[in-house]
């Protein structure tokens, strides 16, 4: 046997490898007589294989690395080079024995399924190398691995066929196997829900009512199954996949994620579903993050070690003993990993952390009914069941808020309502926004940012989505948005008041210059209506009708905004830019651009949160920031990546912009624990508000003190608020201290030399009643922002300063007058003393 292993051991050492090289040369090349000068070359290449051997590597991705690209100044031939290599790579694989495997699962526990060998490769990268894989009928598999180790791949490669050619290969192929995914194929689409299962030409034969019983069975309601699927929950798109799955007859369900966007109750169905009558004869393979899930289902783990899987028997805890190193898999506690989330910078006119940037005050939201939605944008009304109905909510810089509820309830809707991305019912007040305000949106199905840039990096995918100095998803998500209302707003001409300011004047008093003009007030010229004669004096010049091309800036003008519009005629031809105006908010509201405002508050918004160039050195420093290295930053592609990778691509991306509010929906899909526990340190850490929906009680229940309920009845039951109170104690108390600490130099006043002017602070009007009034005034601002108006905390806080600034003179008034009480009371026992003394 020695002897045996010895001879395996010559075979492939860097000398014998060489002498192999040379001979493949003259069979595939006819070169016979290597010139001295590439000797070297062909001992360096034979080293390589060599160790490519040992590490029993024979991809020909990998040879071409090592040995092709040695070969080509040898050989000068594209197509000779390939061929040597290729020849080489067999006959050194030829010397590595094939090591025997046994079939590791007991028997007498389900029949045999498959045992097949294979390698697994993507993205250039090596997954799996020369492994074994077998499975049972009937038995449930948890395939366990660091993120990125390649397990949906697997999954994938299984489902689509690529394995085929391995020994053993075809006997997997002819499986009918059923890869249940993140998402399912249509979820953007208006498809019906079992129209969507009739889509699947195998299920087609099924017929209508087949396939509506079943639906039944697994708790669709008949609203649910004639809904599209762009209405359904996520959690209601994975149990559709499931049941899909279910039809199919599956001999093998591979399950990628399955309890994403499945609440409590649904989790529950799964594991009894899976472990049930149904699955009796179905072998599953499951990739999850979910311990509790894991532990409730597994019969098996197969687990990804040194490029290959190994399989222990049991549930998960009885793997974590044979394998104490995988704890870390599920402990998002221990983990050194990092993010960092970006600091939001200043807001105008926000003094407090604790001040809503965010709110709704009484909003309804109701769905459209299919012959609804078919109308379009002129469908106003919505006869349905609202989905939120009079829900008063808000998110200020300090919030740390988990919306939790079932799936269906409205969780997401509720989070769309507030950032945009859907309006709430006509006639409900608008959503309050800060109009610098900054939003990081990470959306449930996250991968909708980047499905479209699969061929790009990270790096690459940033600087396109952000160049030009605004984000190109928020646009293009706010365009699409655009009523045909709105649209026609555009085209509307306005009869346009203006009124001339007086002249300035000289020292002789003579008018300089030009005179100012102004926006005075504008109305919609009706149709048929003739436009007035110019009469400057009642504001009516030259080009008085006028459309609004574009808003190009902003400017704050006694205590509210002003918009810089760009005017066109009539005939919606651009006027030249010396017309532009300064327009009120108030006017621009009242005429419906809401939309335009917005724009140009977020390009604001987006202009000061641009504070790093748009390089690739930038950019891969900020990816760093979320765990995405250069390896998989800078030279990855978007379509190689994992999913925990994509999801940390778009949580950086949304960030670029430091953003004041970072909005996660279902935050721990597709993370492992590592990257979990390091998001959970970030976000206690973040400066910025953080408002997340997540089933995962284990990740928000440390970092989200306030919790928004959604249980389904149209509610949204707000606790834990409360703890706002600490923060801005806590607030408070910091201002006053570092207010003690700086020295005060307010009071002290200078002539022109630099002399000292001594002042006396007056304190004339600060007496008892001046404190009374102050507190009474500050009591009834703290029940106003008790009751959620958020305009009134900047007051509060002032109101609160003047009282310390009362309070702190009259104490000192006080003393003053006990010192001076007490300095006559000495003079007058001094001067008792003195004439008791004269006496004597």
């Amino acid at each position: 046997m020695a002897t045996t292993m010895n001879a395996i051991a010559d075979a492939i050492q860097p000398s014998a490898l060489e002498a192999l090289l040379t001979q493949t040369l003259a069979d595939e090349a006819g070169l016979n007589d290597v010139a001295e000068g590439f000797k070297p070359i062909l001992a360096y290449v034979a080293s390589l294989a060599s160790n490519q051997c040992v590490a029993e590597t024979f991809h020909m991705f990998e040879w071409e690395k090592t040995c092709k690209a040695y070969l080509a100044p040898i050989l000068a031939d594209e197509e000779k080079c390939a061929a040597v290599t290729k020849k080489f790579m067999d006959e050194s694989e030829k010397r590595v024995p094939k090591r025997e495997v046994e079939l590791d699962i007991p028997e007498g526990e389900g029949e045999i399924l498959c045992n097949v060998e294979f390698k697994l490769a993507y993205g250039g990268k090596i997954l799996l190398n020369t492994t074994h894989f077998h499975v049972r009928r009937g038995r449930i598999y948890g395939l366990l691995g660091h993120n990125g180790c390649g397990k949906s791949t697997l999954m994938r490669a299984i489902s689509s066929g690529a394995l085929a050619g391995f020994p053993g290969a075809e006997e997997l192929m002819k499986l009918r196997a059923c890869f249940v995914d993140h998402d399912i194929d249509g979820s953007d689409a208006n498809t019906p829900t079992i129209d969507f299962c009739l889509q699947e030409p195998v299920l087609a034969p099924l017929g209508r009512e087949k396939i509506r019983e079943k639906l039944l069975e697994m708790e669709f309601t008949e609203e649910l199954i004639n809904k599209p699927i762009c209405n359904l929950s996520g959690g209601w798109k994975m149990k559709l996949a499931l049941a899909r799955a279910v039809l199919l007859n599956a001999d093998l369900l591979l399950l990628d994620e399955p309890t994403n966007h499945l609440d409590v109750q649904k989790q529950q169905w799964l594991c009894d579903f899976l472990t049930g009558p149904q699955c009796e004869h179905v072998t599953t393979l499951v990739v999850s993050h979910d311990s509790k899930f894991l532990n409730k289902v597994l019969s098996d783990v197969i687990h990804y070690e040194n490029m290959r899987l190994k399989r222990y028997t049991g549930n998960l805890d009885q793997f974590v003993e044979q394998c104490p190193m995988a704890k870390a898999y599920f402990s998002i506690h221990d983990t050194e990993m990092k993010f960092t989330f970006p600091v939001p910078g200043p807001l105008e006119g926000v003094k407090s952390r604790t001040k809503a940037i965010l709110q709704a005050k009484n909003i309804t939201f109701t769905y459209p009914t299919p012959e609804e939605k078919a109308l379009g944008p002129s469908c106003k009304t919505r006869s349905g069941k609202p989905t939120l109905e009079d829900v008063s909510v808000q998110v200020s810089q300090a919030s740390r808020i988990a919306c939790i509820g079932p799936n269906g309830a409205g969780k997401s809707t509720l989070i769309k309502v507030l950032v945009g991305e859907t309006k709430p019912d006509e006639g409900c007040p608008e959503v309050y926004r800060h109009q610098n305000c900054r939003i990081a949106y990470v959306a449930q199905h996250a991968f909708h940012h980047i499905e479209q840039h699969l061929e790009m990096s990270p790096v690459e995918y940033i600087q396109w989505r952000f160049s030009g100095g605004l984000d190109k998803e928020q646009q293009a998500m706010e365009a699409a948005q655009m009523s045909e209302e709105e649209k026609a707003q555009l085209k509307q001409p306005f009869i346009v008041y203006l009124k001339e300011l007086a002249a300035e004047l000289d020292e002789a008093g003579n008018a300089t210059g030009e005179r100012e003009i102004i926006f005075e007030k504008m109305e919609p010229l009706k149709k048929g209506q003739k436009p007035p004669p110019v009469d400057p004096v009642n504001g009516i010049f030259p080009n008085c009708v006028r459309t609004i091309k574009q808003l190009i800036g902003r400017r704050t003008r006694h205590g509210d905004y002003e918009y810089e519009v760009k005017w066109g005629d009539k005939e919606m031809v651009s006027m030249d830019p010396k017309n532009n105006l300064y327009v009120p908010k108030v006017v621009l509201e009242t005429h419906g651009f809401h939309k335009l405002m917005k724009a140009i508050d977020d390009k604001i918004a987006a202009e000061a949160g641009n504070v790093k160039p748009l390089t690739t050195t930038a950019i891969q420093r900020h990816l760093d920031d979320f765990g995405l290295h250069e390896e998989f930053g800078t030279y990855g592609k978007m379509k190689n990546l994992s999913g925990g990778q994509k999801v940390k691509c778009v949580i950086g991306a949304s960030m670029w912009f430091c953003p004041h509010i970072v909005v996660l929906d279902e935050p721990t899909n597709y993370l492992d624990r590592d990257s979990l526990g390091a998001l959970s340190r970030a976000i206690k850490e973040f400066q910025g508000g953080v408002l997340m929906i997540s089933h995962n009680a284990e990740f928000f229940g440390d970092i989200a003190p306030e919790v928004w309920e959604v249980p389904g009845d149209q509610k949204v039951h707000v606790s834990g608020a409360e703890w706002m109170e600490a923060v801005k104690a806590k607030e408070l108390a910091e201002a006053k201290a570092k207010k003690k600490s700086i020295p005060k130099q307010d009071d002290d006043k200078f002539d022109a030399l630099g002399n000292k002017i001594e002042t006396a602070v007056a304190a004339a009007d600060i007496d008892r009643d001046y404190v009374k009034k102050l507190t009474k005034q500050l009591k009834a601002l703290k029940e106003r922002v008790k009751k959620g108006d958020a305009s009134a905390e900047d007051e509060m806080y002032e109101v609160e300063e003047a009282l310390d600034k009362a309070n702190a003179i009259l104490k000192k008034e006080k003393e003053a007058a006990k010192k001076e009480k007490e300095a006559a009371k000495a003079l007058a026992k001094a001067a008792k003393a003195k004439e008791k003394k004269s006496k004597k």
